[in-house]
């Protein structure tokens, strides 16, 4: 009798799970991530074939947003049974977005660490979990992108497309691959596309911010997004308070303005590269116009400032153009270039005093071996009367030249 007892009572032990697996649970129910991965770690060296350590050891490195551990954890419980831990997961339901978004960070961290083959398994991960959203497709169209598989690009962003075909970003990342193949028209018409769902998009999450409002605030619209990029979460609060008349300030608008300024991103990067396209195709009045759009939504985009004065230049506006430069470098104090086209633009408007000083005390001081600006500096120089530094400027460019 003794011995039928003893057996039971091994059956019963054998048959719980582990302590370190039962306090592992209990911690994770309590929200104490990190004792729960204790136990795990313990419990994965008693038992490194349990899949279920691994799965739950996964959801404490979630508990404490450390994506890449959670995707490996993963792995590795599918590497022990792959078929239980997908059980496992589909069977925690209330999870699977967090589950999934776990391998979706740990794509995007990989990406920007150039581990693409890595990005690509754990997008894997995340078709398995939830096969429709349209977000692993379009980065997956990315890392192909970035690959140069341009057929398995345009192929993941056309999936995406299948499922949401009214996706602003997929349809600017389908136009950016067609402008870096110099396909400009048919960058052109996914840009459109892009465009016309962007302005839906952020009509519809621009209104609930400004209800209080007539219409959209432009210019309060841009001084939200300048405070949301510089993080300056307690002028941001005010502003939605006393501004736009929320009380509740921006604990309530926090989700819907950062929704905002991806949107805004978005519909930016559009119209510039729409801008750079007509630029590519000389086509320079659609050029500009995109360009302006694209400050209108955002004002200190460098880039579209820049193209954006080099356009008035061609157009002889040097006026114009020069606000342009000078916000650059107002923005980016080195900025060689800008400095550059704002002499260009004073020597035009005949204002050479301006436009030496700029040469010689911005220009040069950033590229002492400029050939350009010293020829324009000789220039002018002639143009004041001082035949002498003229000279000494065009002498200068010529022995530099013979140097290269």
């Amino acid at each position: 009798m003794k011995k039928l007892i003893l057996l039971g009572l091994i059956v019963l032990f054998v048959g719980c799970p582990s302590a370190p697996k039962n306090s592992a649970k209990i911690y994770i129910e309590r929200g104490e991530y990190a004792s729960a991965k204790e136990q795990l770690l313990i419990g994965i060296q008693q038992t490194p074939d349990d899949y279920e350590l691994y799965c739950l050891l996964a959801k404490s490195e979630i508990g404490l947003a450390q994506w890449m551990p959670a995707s490996e954890a993963f792995q590795r419980a599918f590497d022990v049974d792959s078929v239980k831990t997908i059980g496992w997961l589909h069977k925690d339901k209330n999870n699977i977005p967090v589950y999934w978004q776990s391998f979706y960070n740990a794509a995007v961290a990989q990406m920007q660490e150039k581990k693409y083959n890595e990005a690509l398994g754990n997008l894997g991960f995340c078709k398995i979990l939830d096969p429709t959203d349209v977000n692993t497709y379009i980065l997956e169209g990315g890392i192909y992108n970035e690959l140069g598989k341009k057929t398995m690009s345009d192929k993941a962003y056309a999936k995406a497309l299948s499922i949401d075909p009214e996706n602003p970003e997929a349809y600017f990342l389908v136009g950016k691959s067609y402008f870096g193949q110099k396909m400009y028209d048919s960058s052109l018409v996914k840009f459109n596309k892009a465009i016309k769902y962007f302005e839906v998009k952020y009509n519809r999450i621009a209104k609930p911010l400004f209800q209080n409002l007539p219409e959209v605030d432009r210019g309060l619209l841009n001084e939200i997004i300048d405070l949301w990029i510089d993080q300056k979460n307690n002028e941001l609060d005010e502003l939605v308070k006393i501004k736009l008349g929320i009380d509740a300030g921006l604990s309530a608008m926090k989700g819907n303005i950062e929704r905002l300024f991806k949107t805004i991103d978005g519909f930016a990067r559009s119209y510039y590269f729409s801008g750079m396209a007509y630029y590519n195709l000389k086509n320079y009045d659609f050029a500009l116009e995109n360009l302006l759009k694209t400050l209108e939504l955002m004002p200190e985009d460098p880039d579209a400032l820049f193209y954006t004065g080099e356009l008035l230049i061609r157009s002889k506006k040097y006026q114009e153009a020069l606000g342009y430069f000078t916000k650059i470098t107002q923005l980016k104090k080195k900025d060689l270039y800008a400095w550059f086209y704002s002499a260009v633009c004073y020597t035009q408007l005949k204002d050479y005093q301006k436009a030496i000083d700029i040469y010689e005390g911005k220009v040069l001081d950033i590229d002492p071996k400029n050939i350009d600006a010293m020829t324009n500096l000789a220039y002018c120089y002639r143009e004041t009367g001082n035949n002498k530094k003229a000279l000494e400027y065009l002498m200068k460019a010529e022995k530099l030249q013979k140097e290269q």
